[in-house]
């Protein structure tokens, strides 16, 4: 079973404080994480960090791509197969585009901003509960 400790989360966010709030949380919950500010140095991160991450918070509105665009480039593109939570300023869990992803299984779980701690904590710990047969152990980013 992995614990906090042995997951690597990628957060994707064009917004700088948002990086570094999440980041922060995340570590402070003993999780390892990278972030980057887009969708094309996202993509780029994948390429060169195989295996990556075991999962990913995805910003919905990013400058250079939208998150659930980047989410399919990723699946297409890349071999991560990691759960992707969207996170989104922009969108509401019942949205039709959110509703239609989750379906799909595109993205795991929806996490509206502003970020409540624990709601992004428990969703974070219920899609990894749920995937973890899938999780692999992967080595240092």
């Amino acid at each position: 079973m992995l614990t906090s400790l042995s997951v690597t989360v990628l957060v994707v966010d064009d917004e700088p404080d948002v990086c570094w709030a999440l980041e922060t949380l995340l570590r402070r919950n003993g999780f390892t994480v990278v972030t980057v500010g887009g969708g094309v140095e996202a993509l780029r991160w994948f390429k060169a960090s195989t295996p990556a991450c075991h999962l990913i918070l995805l910003d919905a509105k990013l400058a250079d791509i939208e998150g659930v665009e980047l989410a399919r480039r990723i699946r297409a593109e890349t071999s991560c197969t990691a759960p992707v939570i969207l996170v989104s300023g922009y969108f509401y869990k019942d949205d039709s585009i959110v509703q239609d992803n989750l379906r799909t299984g595109l993205i795991s779980a929806f996490v509206t901003k502003p970020v409540h701690h624990d709601e992004l904590l428990k969703a974070i710990h219920a899609v990894l509960s749920t995937g973890q047969d899938s999780l692999h152990r992967v080595s240092s980013p």
